[in-house]
């Protein structure tokens, strides 16, 4: 009876210890939806004013309603883009760095053996 409580603690505990592929671990994920709707409102602000913003943050109030949260969060006004560089939650520890394919939402994101982004 021991063995078998203890199998099932085991396998219970290695069950919470799942690894999710390159972004999409749950604040990954967030990140992404953020950074889509930033992306959404860089495109809006193009087809209004035919240029890419300037910053980001001259997308909002009219545009945006806050410019989200995400970390180390960079812009390229020349193509619209944007990357944002940031460590998941345990047990995936590497840091991950994603960056939009030009202005649209579509995403190349990879794991970084060190923490600074590429």
């Amino acid at each position: 009876m021991q063995r078998t409580f203890a199998s099932l603690m085991a396998l219970g505990l290695l069950s919470g210890c799942s690894v999710w592929p390159v972004n999409q671990d749950p604040a990954g994920m967030e990140y992404r939806r953020q950074a889509n709707e930033i992306v959404g409102a860089i495109q809006m602000y193009r087809a209004t004013k035919g240029t890419f913003p300037p910053s980001i943050a001259a997308l909002s109030p009219g545009y945006l309603i806050a410019v989200p949260d995400i970390p180390d969060l960079k812009y390229n006004p020349n193509d619209g883009s944007i990357s944002y560089h940031y460590i998941p939650s345990w047990p995936q520890l590497r840091p991950v760095t994603c960056t939009s394919l030009g202005n649209k939402t579509e995403w190349r994101c990879a794991e970084h053996l060190t923490d600074k982004p590429v």
